[in-house]
């Protein structure tokens, strides 16, 4: 019943992280002058920023994913090396975005994008500590949802920067 609980409560964290967004995208930066002209320089700057750390960042991680998803019916420790090597590369982009110098609204929503990235990099962490395979399997919708969340903030910090929602893979 464990997986079930830890679902609950990532659910519940993930949820009251959204929530935090939704209240912090009414000082959405979209009221700037020259907005309806597309993003200023400044946005522009800083989308520029944002992709350098998010497209090899998500490059990785569909290196890793897809090792996880080779070996996780039938290697642990190569799933599970796979899972850790996720979480590393989460928690690095979480550093880079972090450093990025955003204006009042958008800080708000890259913060969010953290926290529910950190959420998910621990649920990584625990997955691939399973000492079995259905262990580790019975993470998945967990996982999934985690997921879930996280694109849900990439798609509002990429609107918010001016930026073409993220491609789906």
């Amino acid at each position: 019943m464990a997986p079930i609980w830890s679902a609950r409560i990532t659910t519940a964290a993930l949820c009251a992280a959204l929530a935090a967004v939704g209240c912090a995208s009414g000082a959405s930066t979209h009221s700037h002058p020259g907005a309806s002209s597309g993003p200023s320089a400044s946005l522009r700057s800083l989308g520029a920023d944002y992709l350098a750390i998010a497209e090899p960042a998500n490059h990785r991680l569909d290196v890793e994913v897809d090792a996880y998803a080779d070996n996780a019916h039938r290697h642990l420790a190569a799933a599970e090396n796979a899972l850790r090597a996720e979480a590393a590369t989460e928690r690095h982009f979480d550093r880079q975005l972090a450093a990025i110098s955003f204006p009042p609204g958008i800080e708000v929503i890259a913060l969010a994008l953290i926290r529910v990235n950190e959420i998910r990099a621990r649920l990584t962490v625990k997955q691939a500590a399973a000492r079995s395979i259905p262990a580790l399997l019975s993470f998945t919708t967990t996982h999934n949802a985690a997921n879930a969340e996280l694109e849900a903030q990439v798609r509002v910090i990429r609107s918010e920067l001016g930026l073409a929602p993220p491609s789906t893979s």
